[in-house]
Protein backbone atom coordinates (compact mmCIF):
# COMPACT_ATOMS: atom_id res chain seq x y z
CA UNK A 1 0.00 0.00 0.00
CA UNK A 2 1.24 3.53 -0.67
CA UNK A 3 2.33 5.30 2.48
CA UNK A 4 1.35 8.95 2.70
CA UNK A 5 2.42 11.72 5.00
CA UNK A 6 1.56 15.37 4.83
CA UNK A 7 4.84 16.20 3.09
CA UNK A 8 5.69 13.22 0.90
CA UNK A 9 4.63 9.89 -0.52
CA UNK A 10 6.84 6.87 0.14
CA UNK A 11 6.68 4.01 -2.33
CA UNK A 12 7.55 0.54 -1.10
CA UNK A 13 9.68 -1.35 -3.60
CA UNK A 14 7.33 -4.37 -3.73
CA UNK A 15 4.43 -2.56 -5.44
CA UNK A 16 4.21 -2.49 -9.22
CA UNK A 17 4.53 0.98 -10.70
CA UNK A 18 1.13 0.75 -12.42
CA UNK A 19 -0.57 0.20 -9.04
CA UNK A 20 1.24 3.16 -7.50
CA UNK A 21 0.30 5.36 -10.44
CA UNK A 22 -3.36 4.33 -10.14
CA UNK A 23 -3.40 5.20 -6.44
CA UNK A 24 -1.76 8.55 -7.14
CA UNK A 25 -4.43 9.33 -9.76
CA UNK A 26 -7.23 8.45 -7.30
CA UNK A 27 -5.92 10.04 -4.08
CA UNK A 28 -9.21 11.93 -3.48
CA UNK A 29 -11.17 8.67 -3.49
CA UNK A 30 -9.19 6.70 -0.89
CA UNK A 31 -7.69 7.18 2.52
CA UNK A 32 -4.36 5.36 2.30
CA UNK A 33 -3.01 4.05 5.57
CA UNK A 34 0.66 4.02 6.46
CA UNK A 35 2.01 0.55 5.82
CA UNK A 36 5.09 -0.68 7.66
CA UNK A 37 7.72 -2.13 5.32
CA UNK A 38 8.63 -5.11 7.53
CA UNK A 39 5.19 -6.05 8.77
CA UNK A 40 3.78 -9.54 9.21
CA UNK A 41 1.07 -10.47 6.75
CA UNK A 42 -1.87 -8.19 7.52
CA UNK A 43 -3.86 -9.23 4.47
CA UNK A 44 -7.51 -9.72 5.53
CA UNK A 45 -7.74 -12.48 2.93
CA UNK A 46 -5.65 -14.65 5.26
CA UNK A 47 -8.45 -14.52 7.82
CA UNK A 48 -11.06 -15.30 5.17
CA UNK A 49 -9.05 -18.33 4.05
CA UNK A 50 -8.85 -19.52 7.66
CA UNK A 51 -12.62 -19.21 8.06
CA UNK A 52 -13.20 -21.07 4.80
CA UNK A 53 -10.79 -23.84 5.80
CA UNK A 54 -12.46 -24.20 9.21
CA UNK A 55 -15.89 -24.48 7.57
CA UNK A 56 -14.61 -26.93 4.97
CA UNK A 57 -13.00 -29.18 7.57
CA UNK A 58 -16.22 -29.15 9.63
CA UNK A 59 -18.16 -30.70 6.75
CA UNK A 60 -18.66 -34.45 6.66
CA UNK A 61 -17.99 -36.61 4.87
CA UNK A 62 -14.65 -35.31 3.55
CA UNK A 63 -14.51 -34.36 -0.10
CA UNK A 64 -14.12 -37.51 -2.20
CA UNK A 65 -12.63 -35.66 -5.18
CA UNK A 66 -11.38 -32.31 -6.46
CA UNK A 67 -14.70 -31.45 -8.11
CA UNK A 68 -16.56 -31.78 -4.81
CA UNK A 69 -13.87 -29.77 -3.05
CA UNK A 70 -14.24 -26.99 -5.61
CA UNK A 71 -18.03 -26.96 -5.26
CA UNK A 72 -17.85 -26.86 -1.48
CA UNK A 73 -15.27 -24.07 -1.52
CA UNK A 74 -17.44 -22.01 -3.86
CA UNK A 75 -20.49 -22.62 -1.70
CA UNK A 76 -18.63 -21.47 1.41
CA UNK A 77 -17.18 -18.44 -0.43
CA UNK A 78 -20.57 -17.26 -1.70
CA UNK A 79 -22.16 -17.67 1.72
CA UNK A 80 -19.61 -15.77 3.80
CA UNK A 81 -21.18 -12.98 5.81
CA UNK A 82 -20.77 -9.41 4.55
CA UNK A 83 -20.47 -8.42 8.22
CA UNK A 84 -17.24 -10.44 8.42
CA UNK A 85 -15.79 -8.44 5.52
CA UNK A 86 -16.86 -5.17 7.11
CA UNK A 87 -15.23 -6.12 10.42
CA UNK A 88 -12.01 -7.08 8.68
CA UNK A 89 -11.86 -3.78 6.82
CA UNK A 90 -12.70 -1.85 10.00
CA UNK A 91 -9.89 -3.65 11.86
CA UNK A 92 -7.14 -2.58 9.44
CA UNK A 93 -6.24 0.74 11.13
CA UNK A 94 -5.90 -1.08 14.48
CA UNK A 95 -3.82 -3.83 12.89
CA UNK A 96 -1.44 -1.42 11.22
CA UNK A 97 -1.17 0.66 14.41
CA UNK A 98 -0.30 -2.49 16.39
CA UNK A 99 2.40 -3.44 13.88
CA UNK A 100 3.82 0.08 13.91
CA UNK A 101 3.87 0.05 17.72
CA UNK A 102 5.64 -3.35 17.63
CA UNK A 103 8.08 -1.93 15.05
CA UNK A 104 7.15 -4.67 12.61
CA UNK A 105 7.29 -7.41 15.22
CA UNK A 106 4.62 -9.85 16.31
CA UNK A 107 1.15 -8.64 17.26
CA UNK A 108 -2.04 -10.38 18.37
CA UNK A 109 -3.22 -10.26 14.76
Amino acid sequence: MVMKSSTRTTRPCHKPRIVLEWFEEHTDEFHLMPWPPNSPDLNPMEHICDVMEWQLRAQTPPCPNISTLRDRCLDIWYNLSPVMYQKLVASMPRRVAAVLKAKGGATRY
